[in-house]
């Protein structure tokens, strides 16, 4: 995930790809939804064994068994990097095998669009290490690069549309970002990833009550899901820092 450094520490933009979903009880619709509800549903060990049976079968199924691998090393390269940031050793090596398993999703099946989408924001990721201002470039080029090849292959994918727009955000290229998640809307009205992103360009922007506008809608939207909660926290942020008194004693208008 990445964040737009504003004084408001919720204000992230979503890059999606392993953790955040929708509606929590919406019926899994795809064959890889289906899939992974029936993985989710055995212990850890279980679980660990059958995704490594079939992802060695080469069945079917092999690819998402890749992909919901290289998404436990994910999962655990965003808990590592909360302690020590996307640069840390442990990081580092969790995003590597992360990207191994995710490439091999991909190698055997090209139209995998989480597989590649996740290429992306891991990524994205890396483009937070402190290193060099030319790697840094290097990584987000490789980022927009898989985005791209996502939507090549899906191109109304909310995913990789909205997480190229968050890209194009942090670079400051805002009407480029606002096109990609207008674009999202276009096609998907209700789509809680996008308002809340827009609510993230808004804010950057500080047009408080914009913000605060696009991310009631994801709360509409997502009601029960991570990013209607992470609406309602940066609602309140929000509105407690318009709340709050300017030196002269008035408080903050937008």
């Amino acid at each position: 995930m990445h964040g737009i450094k504003v004084l408001l520490l919720l204000l992230m933009i979503v890059s999606l790809g392993l953790v955040i979903t929708g509606c929590k009880d919406s019926i899994p619709e795809s064959d890889l939804d289906q899939f992974i509800v029936r993985m989710e549903a055995l212990d850890s060990d279980a679980k660990a064994d059958s995704l490594q049976a079939i992802a060695n079968g080469g069945g079917a199924s092999a690819p998402y068994a890749k992909y919901m691998q290289g998404n436990s090393f994910y999962t655990a390269a965003a808990d590592s990097a909360r302690l020590g940031g996307w640069g840390s050793g442990g990081s580092t090596a969790l995003l590597d095998s992360a990207e191994t398993y995710f490439s091999a999703a991909v190698a055997m099946d090209s139209s995998f669009v989480e597989a590649i989408v996740n290429l992306g924001s891991l990524w994205d990721d890396r483009s937070e290490q402190l290193t060099s201002r030319d790697d840094r470039k290097t990584k987000v080029d490789q980022a927009e690069k898989f985005y791209r090849l996502a939507l090549d292959v899906s191109p109304t994918d909310e995913k990789a549309r909205c997480n190229l727009g968050s890209l194009y955000l942090r670079q400051r290229r805002v009407s480029d970002a606002k096109n990609e998640f207008m674009s999202v809307l276009e096609n998907n009205p209700r789509s809680s990833l996008a308002h809340y992103n827009l609510a993230i360009m808004f804010a950057e922007a500080k047009i408080y009550r914009e913000a605060i506008a696009e991310w009631e809608l994801a709360v509409k939207y997502d009601p029960d899901g991570d990013i209607g909660q992470r609406s309602e926290d940066n609602i309140k942020i929000v509105k407690d820092l318009m709340n709050t008194p300017l030196p002269g004693g008035e408080k903050k208008s937008h």
